[in-house]
């Protein structure tokens, strides 16, 4: 579904420099116009603040395997840091699953030392989007956070680290894109040298 609706021509300007560029790619939705930025040709990424996204809704797998997943494509497991962040996943997953419920794993997890962390980044979780008795670690086995997605809401569940889920990945946007431009069929990425 990502891919049959993406059309677009990427166009990267380097200033002139002796040290290796690294290259990201860019599409333009056809349905949207937004500028949708891709580690690998074949992640769809979104962007919300200085986040990129990538929703995976067709691999599964343990929390560890989605983190190796992630990690292998250059992101990270999410932390869903604010309710900002919460309802820009929930309302693009609307988008593209509809009323279909999906279980995606985050980076939480009571792994290290029984207090919940975002593994991907190590701060402790302060924003938080439970459903209601959770977390609850039933047969005191239930160590990692699962978002439940739902056309209502998306929130939050502790769940068995070896259950099978999708994914949903993050990456900050490259520091060295100064300027992105779109127009309906080409975007331009300028990117500067270190």
């Amino acid at each position: 579904m990502f891919l049959s609706c993406m059309v677009g021509v990427l166009l990267l300007s380097h200033y002139s420099s002796t040290k290796p560029v690294e290259v990201y790619s860019a599409l333009t939705d056809s349905l949207s116009s937004d500028v949708v930025l891709n580690n690998l040709p074949s992640l769809q990424l979104q962007i919300f603040g200085d986040h990129l996204y990538y929703f995976g809704a067709i691999y599964e797998g343990n929390y560890f395997r989605a983190m190796q997943f992630c990690n292998y494509h250059g992101m990270q497991l999410v932390s869903i840091e604010s309710k900002e962040e919460n309802d820009f996943l929930w309302k693009y997953l609307q988008t593209f699953l509809g009323r279909r419920g999906y279980w995606f794993w985050a980076s939480g997890t009571v792994l290290a030392d029984d207090h919940w962390v975002w593994m991907s980044t190590g701060r402790p979780i302060l924003f938080t989007n439970w459903i209601k008795n959770q977390p609850d670690n039933f047969g005191n086995n239930e160590k990692c956070l699962e978002a439940r997605y739902s056309y209502e809401s998306l929130m939050w569940n502790d769940a068995v680290c070896t259950a099978a889920r999708y994914a949903i990945c993050e990456t900050t946007t490259p520091k060295r894109v100064s300027k992105m431009t779109s127009n309906s069929s080409m975007t331009t990425i300028i990117v500067t040298p270190q």
